[in-house]
């Protein structure tokens, strides 16, 4: 797993707002050819066609630089559509799926915050 420190947010958020924490995802967490194939039909919905480096990393900045840490959700959603410029988003949903939960309270947990994660099995679907 990735060490993710306590007091950033972002990836939480970018995972969240770009609905790469659902259960179908989880189920996929291990089965490289469906998350790849899910990943690219993710990709077939959005917009993506004429994102530069530079406005993708003006975008992320901005909402690492928020005093939250959090990008608002049209950040998240660009930035994710930035990974499907740049072949696939399978790999960032399967780390959403993996790393993060929506807790009951409705916040974001991550890891060991969430009720059966497992550093091999990742979260339950």
């Amino acid at each position: 797993s990735v060490d993710y420190p306590e007091d950033e947010a972002y990836d939480l958020y970018y995972c969240k707002y770009n609905g790469w924490l659902s259960k179908e995802l989880k189920a996929l967490q291990h089965d490289f050819e469906g998350m790849l194939a899910r990943g690219e039909q993710e990709c077939s919905s959005r917009h993506y066609e004429h994102i530069t480096y530079n406005q993708m990393l003006a975008v992320y900045s901005t909402g690492v630089a928020r005093e939250s840490g959090q990008p608002t959700e049209d950040e998240a959603r660009f930035v994710g559509d930035w990974t499907c410029a740049m072949g696939n988003a399978a790999c960032d949903m399967a780390y959403c799926a993996y790393s993060f939960c929506e807790l009951p309270d409705g916040t974001i947990g991550r890891y060991g915050d969430c009720e059966g994660w497992d550093p091999v099995m990742g979260m339950p679907a």
